[in-house]
């Protein structure tokens, strides 16, 4: 793991826990001076320890009872604590610190009896950081609640869309598809997607709408455009060959992320490289699927019939088998919304 990016990260929640906390003696300041009874049981609650641990020492009582009687006690100040904040318009949970985090608590680990390891939050910055082309911030506009079908038109027209039902009822069906794909994210024999269609008919839309869903149960989802990610492999073999490579965590997380977005499939340089990188990406992928979350979404303005005649027999075959595939259509959005402006 690069190092310059780990400890930023670490920077950064160390900044967050600071402003948690300094934020929880502020309040904590308010409150003892309305409430001083409550400044009174937050002294009694850290003399507790003290105190019983004494009692075991001078083996005054054992320690199975003081165990008992010390949380007992704890329990009985903490309720008298909620009951005065509550009765003085604060909230009972007023004085607990507030976490961007709520998992980890804005430590960037989860830590359990066995075992360390960095919560979903820390793998989401630190791929973020590495990929800095990453388009994810428009899922705070683009996502399943700001969905519009009335951008799609409600009539059957085959030979201007394409396909033999609206255009309508096609992007609910595909919107059902993403949702069944995001709930079963981490089953094996749940296929990957490939969306297809003209400009402007809400394949990206729909590829953010999915992203953010994901983000929000705390998966890990990385967006590139085809040409970038075939670029960063490029840049990745070119420094692996001169010898300049340390880390090789930029080129893994393509093929180890929950969930990796290809968009703009074909516009990438057609060569026989490129084709034998794709094919590369989506075997490993698969195979890393057997064991953990590690599907993929690809889009691209190609329809599904041209994958043979643009890419190698091998490629087209491998996503028309290993893809669920989806093809979008409808009137351009960006022109409606441009001309509704």
């Amino acid at each position: 793991m690069d190092k310059s990016i780990y400890n930023t990260i670490i920077n950064e929640y160390e900044n967050r826990q600071n402003k948690a906390y300094s934020l929880l003696s502020k309040k904590k300041a308010e409150v003892y001076t309305k409430i001083p009874r409550i400044e009174e049981i937050d002294r009694e609650i850290q003399l507790c320890g003290v105190k019983y641990n004494k009692m075991i020492l001078l083996e005054s009582v054992s320690y199975d009872i003081a165990i008992d009687e010390l949380h007992q006690k704890i329990k009985n100040l903490k309720k008298e604590k909620e009951l005065l904040l509550e009765k003085n318009s604060f909230g009972s949970k007023y004085l607990e610190p507030k976490f961007q985090c709520i998992q980890c608590k804005d430590t960037g680990f989860l830590t359990t009896f066995k075992s360390t390891e960095k919560c979903s939050c820390f793998k989401q910055q630190y791929i973020d950081h590495l990929f800095k082309q990453s388009n994810l911030k428009l899922i705070n506009e683009e996502n399943f609640e700001t969905f519009n079908d009335n951008f799609y038109p409600d009539v059957i027209d085959e030979s201007k869309y394409g396909i033999k039902v609206s255009p309508r009822k096609n992007i609910f069906n595909i919107k059902e598809k993403a949702l069944t794909f995001i709930d079963n994210i981490d089953n094996p024999s749940q296929k990957n997607l490939f969306f297809s269609g003209p400009t402007g008919v809400g394949k990206t839309f729909m590829i953010n709408c999915i992203a953010a869903k994901l983000l929000n149960i705390g998966r890990t989802v990385l967006y590139q455009t085809s040409p970038s990610i075939f670029n960063i492999i490029s840049e990745y073999r070119f420094n692996f060959q001169k010898g300049d490579i340390h880390e090789n965590t930029i080129y893994n997380n393509i093929f180890n992320v929950e969930l990796l977005i290809i968009d703009d499939l074909g516009t990438e340089p057609h060569t026989a490289t490129r084709y034998a990188e794709l094919l590369n990406i989506i075997n490993i992928r698969q195979e890393n699927n057997l064991v953990r979350p590690c599907k993929t979404i690809l889009s691209s303005n190609l329809g599904i019939n041209k994958l043979t005649e643009y890419y190698d027999e091998r490629v087209a075959s491998r996503i028309i088998g290993g893809f669920d595939l989806f093809r979008f259509a409808g009137e351009d959005i960006r022109m409606i919304k441009k001309l509704q402006s």
